[in-house]
C-alpha cells in the first residue's frame, strides 16, 4: 500500500471525515502550500488539489476507498504468501530454485495484484507528470446546481460580502415593505399606486419569497453569516415602521432555506453511509 497515494493522509483527515472537515482541511493547507506562499510547493499544492477534487466527489471518493481497500488486501495476501513460504520448507526450496533460474516461476500473487493495481491507477494521477497532463486525465469536479444549496461551497464571510448581503437584503425589504404598506392602505398615494391594494391577500407569500431569495443569495456569497445578516436586515426594516407580517413571513422563507439545506445534507450523509 506504500505505492498508493492516500488522499486522506494528504489532507490530514480520517476516512470518515465529513465534507465540511475536508473543505476546512483543504483551505487551511492550500494557504500553506500555495506556490506563491513562503515555503509552498507546486508539487504539493497540485497533490492537495487532486486530493480535494477526489474526496469532494462522492463517487470518486467511493472509488478511492475501494482502491485503498484493494491495495491493503494485496499487501495482506503478499504477507500471507511470504509467511506460508517460510513455513513450508519444500515450497521455499522450490521458490529459491526458480529464482536462481531467473524467476521462471513468475511473480507471487501479492506482486501480481500490486502490479495490476498500479497499472489501473497510473492514468488517474502521476505526481511526476506536469499539471497540464494531470488536468487532461482528471475528471471534472461536480458543481452544485442552483436548487441544491446544501452542495454549495460559499467562501468565508468578508467585509465586502457581508456588507453586500446586508445592504441587498435591506433594500429588498424596504421595497417589499413599502408595497405592503400601500396594500393595506397606509401612505397610499393617489394614482397608479392604487394597484397595490389588489395584492393585499398575497403579501405574506411575497414576504416569504423575498426572505427566501435574499437568504439564498446571501448564503451563496457569505455562508451562514450571510443568512444571519439578512435576518438582522428584516428586523431593522420591520422595527422601523414596516408592515405587519413582514418579519414573520420573511423569517418563514429563511427557515424554508435552512430546512432544504439540512434535509439535503442529511440525505447525502445517509447515501454515503449506505455505500460504505
Amino acid at each position: 500500500m506504500a505505492d498508493r497515494i492516500n488522499y486522506y493522509d494528504v489532507l490530514g483527515v480520517s476516512r470518515n471525515a465529513s465534507q465540511s472537515e475536508i473543505k476546512n482541511a483543504y483551505r487551511r493547507l492550500a494557504k500553506e502550500r500555495h506556490p506563491d506562499h513562503a515555503g509552498g510547493s507546486e508539487k504539493e499544492f497540485s497533490l492537495l488539489q487532486e486530493a480535494h477534487a477526489v474526496l469532494s466527489d462522492p463517487n470518486r471518493r467511493r472509488q478511492h476507498d475501494e482502491s485503498l481497500d484493494l491495495a491493503h488486501a494485496a499487501d495482506q495476501l503478499a504477507s500471507l504468501d511470504l509467511n506460508f513460504g517460510s513455513l513450508d520448507d519444500e515450497v521455499s526450496q522450490k521458490r529459491r530454485e526458480r529464482e536462481s533460474r531467473g524467476g521462471a516461476g513468475g511473480p507471487s500473487l501479492g506482486e501480481r495484484l500490486r502490479n495490476r493495481f498500479r497499472r489501473r491507477r497510473e492514468p488517474e494521477y502521476d505526481v511526476r507528470e506536469g499539471s497540464r497532463e494531470r488536468s487532461r486525465s482528471r475528471e471534472p469536479q461536480r458543481r452544485a446546481r442552483w436548487y441544491e444549496p446544501h452542495e454549495l461551497d460559499p467562501e468565508p464571510v468578508t467585509w465586502k460580502t457581508g456588507a453586500l448581503s446586508f445592504l441587498g437584503a435591506f433594500v429588498a425589504f424596504i421595497v417589499v415593505g413599502q408595497i405592503g404598506r400601500w396594500a393595506v392602505g397606509i401612505d397610499l398615494p393617489p394614482g397608479p399606486a392604487t394597484w397595490a391594494v389588489a395584492f393585499a391577500p398575497f403579501m405574506p407569500i411575497l414576504y416569504s419569497l423575498v426572505g427566501l431569495v435574499a437568504a439564498y443569495l446571501a448564503y451563496r456569497s457569505a455562508g451562514w453569516a450571510g443568512i444571519a445578516l439578512v435576518f438582522v436586515a428584516v428586523l431593522v426594516v420591520g422595527g422601523s415602521g414596516g408592515p405587519t407580517g413582514l418579519v414573520q413571513f420573511a423569517t418563514v422563507g429563511m427557515i424554508v432555506l435552512l430546512a432544504v439545506i439540512y434535509l439535503g445534507t442529511r440525505r447525502n450523509r445517509a447515501a454515503w453511509r449506505d455505500r460504505r
